[in-house]
């Protein structure tokens, strides 16, 4: 039955929580809705980083155990130089001894429902002592009007002990295939199943030359590159020789890009031959990047840097952080390919450099995850975790580019809640199938068109080939607007249909869109144009956004493509120019041209969700008996209001994935007006707060949820009341020393009190006893929010004994009605800092812990880092502590 939404009056200063709420039984017998089950899958990774390989089983189940007591569902293994004075412990990679570590961890994996993935490889890329000087890496070089390809002399990065050598050609097969043979040889010594995937990282080669790269490109593109050579290697002389070369020079990368493309599709190969599957981080390739990561069962993409968010108390201040920050966009490409080509899992490689070493605080790396998941992404791998033995000093052995997130982390207690909230999130996000309206297509040529340089690296340090390109641009406006869509390539429109007896468009992977929408695009392929009007033909609807295609890409043949290109854009009879949008029939479908995006998305049906209006970001996903959307608040402004969603479902839950907690939601039902031309939607009460994420779960009319537990909705009835008096500390676990507790009427920081309390990281617990507020003159009072305000960095609350939870991520409140009592009440509060103090302390006094090979130890700068020189880190309860008054609604 359909509820209507009542929502009280909440003024602009109040911020409802969810996750405060607890869903109310209906009866003795309601049960909430229930959660997705939980596998090692829908639990968050991490790469394991093994220095020197140094290694040992009880070690190794050590950390596994700990790693799996914190809610991680796998590892991936990364093996890299190793720690200085600990040389007697290195393993050789691959050796007889390496294939018993990596045997007894997999088995020790399995027994704690753990998952295992490996690099192929130690440090990146791919690359080692097997590589041949053949099989090495060339670069271009022209002399005297010949190509005179050299070496690059690169060498594998942050290689391990018996992985160091020359970095491998990514161009060339015959390369990979000699160089895949000891791993064939090493894992064939393995049970069935012991590895997962094996891992390709980022494009980070330097090489743009193989010895196959002439006869490959004859033969794709019917002449001989050496014969331009000196055209190429000189300064343009007029415009026309501008275009000319980068005609030439979009043939050459077109080539290569597909020799990478057979490059990572023969790894692909081997993957499955050795008993796994395949994870790709594609970024970075002179390639079609979509292509490139469809190749692989489980695409990856990265984020590198913090992202500044508007949410109150959040902190990116800059002398914390990297230069780098994180383009969604680019994030996107990696779950488009998984969406287009029927991936179950898109991945991504999380925080790396997202703050200092040892300030990443969880409250920062929130809003980062959400980010995300917004994205599509739905398999996160921290960057990430480095073994260390017991007996290595604190802190241990360590990544010079990680988020340290370790068990000699003082957060590390605190980091089961973060990856329980990853968890939640992604046992919905692995759930059901891509639901987005639109195909946005992705003109590579344009890019390929340029006579700079040779090849075009698609990078992460950069994001302007996106961003600032029209399909960037665009792309932004379908999110600002609340239009879900995946970008697609002409490889997978190529193999894109229409569905029989409809205008929908499935793809090869089955996903289902509405339209095709193409940016203006300078330079497209005969061939993808001509696919384009047969699926309208077909019936399908085709939107020009700005203008038609220009011309085609590339010098082969030239004048004959251009007749084939004119002779596609024959095939539509446009109405002349003079209105926004001009439309034209083809065959079964349309075909609409025009520079008014809103126009033109109205003549499809493809519906927004307005709550994009009001700055709520989405991602959705189909069920067969329901949707599921993930919507985050990532502003600086609360949200409380009845959200219409699109959809023709009949009811709503609302699942919070910072609890656990979950209820049916208030909602109403709008039907379609075809008149109006407004979709059908069901409106559901959502309370967020800046920082805030939930999930809405929608229900088809038979499947709606007998008897299930509501959701409970709050509003303050009062101003907030601060807690006074004088706050107990004591310091209870950490390091170095346990500083002397102390008492104090104004919360500051602990650092404040000087002595060991200044070099500490570890948790004090703050006690309080207080009197409960009266409550405001005429109002019923049925619930209290606690608000801690500024916390550093993570308060497990306790309230008369009773345990609340612990707030860890922004913001720092919780509903404590429950554990209240009239009079006198114990609050207790402990609050765990960050390392960074007792790092700080440790240069300071010139302590060696910073004791690695190779690259040892650079700030996120890359600069040499002195911990010394780091101003103190506020650490502990900062406030204000505060109580408001809440009547609540079921």
């Amino acid at each position: 039955m359909l509820q209507a939404v009542s929502f009280f009056s909440i003024h602009a200063d109040d911020e409802p929580r969810p996750s405060d709420a607890a869903p109310q039984s209906g009866g003795d017998t309601a049960q909430p809705p229930a959660w997705p089950e939980t596998t090692r899958v829908t639990r968050p990774w991490t790469r394991w980083w093994w220095p020197g390989s140094a290694v040992d089983e009880a070690n190794l189940t050590r950390e596994l155990a700990a790693f799996a007591g914190a809610g991680l569902g796998g590892v991936e293994i990364t093996p890299i130089y190793g720690a200085r004075g600990f040389e007697r412990r290195y393993i050789a990679f691959l050796s007889p001894r390496y294939i018993e570590v990596l045997r007894h961890t997999a088995a020790e994996a399995a027994r704690l429902g753990l998952g295992v993935d490996m690099a192929t490889g130690t440090g990146w890329p791919f690359g080692g002592p097997q590589v041949r000087p053949e099989d090495a890496e060339l670069a271009i070089e022209i002399t005297d009007g010949k190509f005179t390809p050299k070496p690059t002399d690169f060498r594998v990065k942050r290689s391990a002990p018996g992985g160091a050598g020359p970095v491998l050609n990514p161009y060339s097969t015959a390369a990979l295939a000699h160089y895949l043979e000891p791993f064939t040889a090493a894992l064939k010594q393995l049970p069935p199943g012991a590895i997962r995937a094996q891992f390709h990282d980022s494009f980070e080669y330097k090489a743009n030359w193989a010895a196959e790269l002439p006869d490959a490109f004859r033969k794709r593109h019917g002449y001989d590159l050496a014969a331009h050579a000196a055209m190429l290697a000189a300064a343009p002389a007029a415009e026309s020789d501008a275009d000319t070369i980068a005609r030439i020079k979009s043939d050459y990368r077109e080539t290569l890009a597909a020799l990478h493309m057979d490059y990572v599709r023969a790894w692909h190969t081997w993957t499955r031959s050795v008993g796994g599957i395949s994870r790709e981080q594609a970024h970075g390739a002179p390639a079609n990047l979509l292509d490139l990561y469809a190749l692989s069962d489980i695409p990856e993409t990265e984020i590198f840097g913090s992202t500044d968010f508007p949410i109150p108390f959040y902190r990116n201040p800059p002398e914390e952080r990297s230069r780098e920050v994180p383009q969604p966009l680019v994030n996107q490409l990696a779950s488009s390919a998984a969406h287009v080509a029927g991936k179950k899992l898109a991945s991504s490689e999380a925080f790396t450099w997202a703050r200092e070493h040892f300030h990443e605080a969880p409250s920062g790396l929130k809003p980062e995850l959400d980010q995300l998941f917004l994205t599509g992404i739905n398999h996160i791998f921290y960057h990430g975790s480095c073994f260390s033995p017991a007996d290595a000093p604190w802190p241990g052995w360590l990544f010079y580019a990680s988020t340290q997130y370790n068990p000699r982390n003082p957060l590390w207690h605190e980091f089961a809640a973060l990856n329980a909230y990853i968890t939640r999130v992604q046992s919905f996000l692995q759930a059901g199938r891509p639901d987005n309206g639109i195909l946005l297509y992705w003109p590579v040529y344009d890019l390929w068109h340029d006579p700079k340089g040779w090849n075009r690296n698609l990078g992460m340090h950069g994001h302007d080939w996106l961003t600032e390109a029209p399909a960037g641009r665009l792309a932004q406006a379908l999110i600002d607007r609340g239009y879900t869509f995946d970008f697609v390539s002409d490889e997978q429109l190529r193999t894109t249909a229409c569905v029989p007896r409809s205008s929908r468009l499935r793809t090869i992977g089955t996903a289902e869109y509405q339209a095709v929408l193409v940016p203006r695009t300078g330079h497209m392929p005969a061939a993808t144009l001509r696919r384009l009007l047969d699926l309208a033909s077909q019936g399908a609807r085709i939107l020009f956004f700005d203008a038609m295609p220009a011309d085609v890409p590339g010098f082969a043949r030239l004048e004959s493509r251009r007749a084939e290109f004119a002779e596609q854009l024959a095939r539509i009879e446009l109405p002349p120019p003079g209105t926004a949008v001009r439309a034209a029939m083809l065959g079964k479908g349309n075909v609409y041209v025009g520079d008014d995006l809103d126009t033109l998305l109205g003549l499809v049906p493809v519906a927004r969700e307005t709550i994009a209006d009001s700055g709520l970001r989405f991602v959705r996903r189909a069920l067969p008996d329901g949707h599921i959307w993930f919507i985050a608040n990532l502003t600086d402004k609360p949200y409380s209001d009845a959200a219409p969603l699109v959809t023709e479902d009949a009811a709503a839950a609302l699942y919070d994935p910072l609890s656990g907690v979950s209820g049916m939601a208030r909602y109403s039902a709008a039907r379609a007006d075809s008149d109006a031309g407004t979709p059908a939607t069901l409106s559901v009460g959502l309370q967020l707060a800046p920082g805030q994420s939930i999930i809405v779960r929608t229900y088809a009319g038979e499947a709606v949820p007998e008897n299930a537990a509501s959701w409970t909705y709050s509003a303050p009835v009062g101003e907030p009341a601060a807690l006074g008096g004088r706050w107990t500390v004591t310091f209870a676990s950490g390091g170095p020393q346990l500083p002397p507790p102390f008492k104090t009427a104004a919360l500051t920081s602990w650092t404040d009190q000087g002595g060991e309390a200044g070099r500490f990281a570890g948790m004090a617990r703050y006690e309080l006893d207080f009197e409960l507020p009266a409550a405001p003159e005429g109002a019923e009072v049925e619930d209290w929010w606690l608000d801690l305000g500024d916390v550093r960095e993570t308060a497990r609350v306790l309230v008369n004994g009773r345990d609340v939870g612990l707030l860890w991520c922004l913001p720092f409140r919780a509903r404590i009605g429950h554990c209240l009592r009239p009079g006198k009440n114990h609050l207790a509060i402990e609050v765990t800092n960050l390392a960074a103090n007792r790092i700080r302390d440790l240069d300071q006094r010139g302590v060696v812990w910073k004791n690695f090979h190779e690259i040892n130890f650079v700030n996120a700068h890359y600069k040499p880092l002195d911990a010394g020189l780091w101003p103190l880190q506020p650490s502990g309860l900062l406030g204000p502590v505060t109580l408001t008054p809440l009547k609540v609604e079921r």
